[in-house]
């Protein structure tokens, strides 16, 4: 059971409509209201967007593909044809592991 208990009848309650018993009629007449002129001889300002190098770098790293499909292809397929490991690939991430181990 609920700790709040109801106030009255307010559970209850009956709302009325909700348009109005009398019409309203507007009480001030409407304006027509135009764009004011150009002038034939202003200049208009032309507005310009700049974006920042960080931006822009933003914008190639998002329109770059997820992976690179071609390297995946080429990866799978020497670890298929067991050609992927070779004495060079191990040579330098033992050399890499000592390095990172020793700093």
């Amino acid at each position: 059971m609920s700790e709040i208990s109801a106030i009255g009848n307010a559970g209850n309650a009956i709302v009325g409509s909700v348009q109005a018993a009398t019409p309203t009629t507007p009480t001030t007449t409407a304006v027509e209201v135009s764009a004011p002129a150009m002038d034939s001889g202003a200049t208009g300002t032309v507005d310009r967007v700049e974006f920042s190098e960080q931006a822009q770098m933003l914008e190639k790293i998002h329109n770059l593909p997820e992976i690179r499909h071609e390297l995946v292809d080429r990866v799978k397929d020497s670890i298929a044809n067991n050609t992927y490991l070779t004495d060079v690939k191990i040579n330098i991430a033992i050399e890499t592991l000592i390095n990172e181990v020793a700093s």
